[in-house]
């Protein structure tokens, strides 16, 4: 199921107790896609795929990916431990890493994240493929 396809956007402008993905506005395009309702006699340790890549628009987030992974979560209600987050660039299918997050310290609401990268494994790749053409196919306006 598609959970969200389209241009993701932040303000820069602190949400109640959390604070924004970025104090600059920036976007990224998002494909998030929940397969498990597919196969529920299945337990997936990630149901959730997400595909983003960079819209270039706005304040970059690249030193601070991990406020990117731990905002669009908590707005759409995901486990960032069940997430499956691939970074790709838009002119380069071939370019993708996978997200590997970790709580690094914090309690309540301030928490810090550890982001590391590591390449696809052949079977994420696969299921990637599957749900690419959703991504780049999108109607990119805002």
């Amino acid at each position: 199921m598609i959970v969200f396809n389209g241009k993701y956007t932040w303000d820069g402008k602190k949400d109640g107790d959390h604070k924004p993905v970025s104090w600059w506005p920036g976007s990224h395009y998002l494909t998030i896609v929940d397969f498990s309702d597919e196969k529920p006699d299945v337990v997936l340790l990630k149901p959730v795929i997400v595909l983003a890549a960079d819209t270039k628009e706005g304040y970059s987030i690249h030193k601070r990916y991990q406020d990117l992974v731990i905002g669009v979560c908590r707005e759409f209600n995901l486990d960032v431990q069940k997430v499956l987050w691939v970074r790709y660039s838009r002119d380069s299918e071939n370019e993708m890493k996978v997200a590997v997050i970790k709580l690094s310290s914090g309690m309540g609401l301030y928490k810090v994240y550890n982001l590391k990268w590591r390449s696809l494994m052949a079977n994420e790749r696969k299921l990637i493929d599957s749900v690419l053409p959703l991504s780049l196919n999108r109607n990119t306006g805002g």
